[in-house]
């Protein structure tokens, strides 16, 4: 392993760094399938980091499939493919997910309106009916491959009364970060879904999707939003890292 140049910045821009590093190599074949990775201090004496900032690393690099760790013996390369890759254990919004793997995400949004809460949505997020709710609609990207198709509904408690919906882009946890609402954890349930109904646009007619269906929370358990994403199978990945 190529020794690369000593890293400045705080510990998690530090820790991402070596994470991607470690991945091009795990992906270029490095160490393959059943190989054991450097342990954490080699590894910290080769990117000249603390081994805090190394466990960081390798906990990424396990929550995308990429490597198992097994206690008192070390963290071996699973030989899982490159792709986009999600870990059902982390909440991250879906284009941090893409910028992790080295891809470009873009996002188009088809609707972005505040309107009151019919029965549905007002059960989800703990709202009485009619109360006002942000709803969108949005096309993510990868590299200019769609990947999945969103719906989203956020809570019109936690917006600012003079929002204009058609200025909103981008990411909506940036979206609720910027008026200071800090979603910590989510309640989610994952089918197999398939319809024409599901998205829009240039898609395969007979497309099958994950839906992943969620109730983002604060801290507290406030409920901000509810959001069921279709995420065509085959072009986005969820796993779960088993060890015994």
């Amino acid at each position: 392993m190529d020794r690369p140049g000593r890293l400045t910045g705080d510990h998690s821009t530090r820790s991402a760094w070596v994470a991607d590093d470690l991945r091009r190599q795990l992906e270029d074949g490095v160490w393959p399938p059943g190989t054991r990775l450097p342990g954490e201090v080699r590894l910290a004496e080769t990117y000249g980091v603390s081994r805090a900032t190394i466990r960081t690393a390798l906990r990424s690099l396990e929550s995308r499939g990429l490597t198992a760790t097994r206690h008192g013996s070390g963290t071996y390369a699973t030989g899982a493919g490159s792709g986009i890759h999600a870990d059902l254990r982390h909440l991250d919004s879906m284009t941090a997910t893409i910028r992790r793997v080295g891809a470009v995400p873009s996002m188009s949004y088809r609707r972005r309106e505040l309107v009151p809460a019919d029965a549905e949505q007002a059960r989800h997020l703990g709202l009485a009916e009619g109360d006002r709710v942000l709803v969108t609609e949005r096309e993510l990207r990868a590299d200019d491959t769609t990947v999945a198709f969103s719906y989203d509904v956020l809570s019109g408690t936690v917006l600012p009364d003079d929002l204009a919906p058609a200025t909103i882009e981008g990411s909506l946890y940036e979206l609720l970060m910027t008026v200071g609402v800090d979603v910590a954890w989510a309640t989610a349930e994952v089918h197999a879904a398939a319809g024409e109904r599901i998205g829009w646009g240039d898609r395969p007619a007979d497309a099958v999707y994950v839906l992943l269906d969620q109730v983002h929370r604060t801290i507290d358990g406030h409920a901000v939003a509810w959001s069921r994403t279709y995420y065509l199978e085959g072009r986005f990945r969820f796993s779960l890292v088993r060890t015994r």
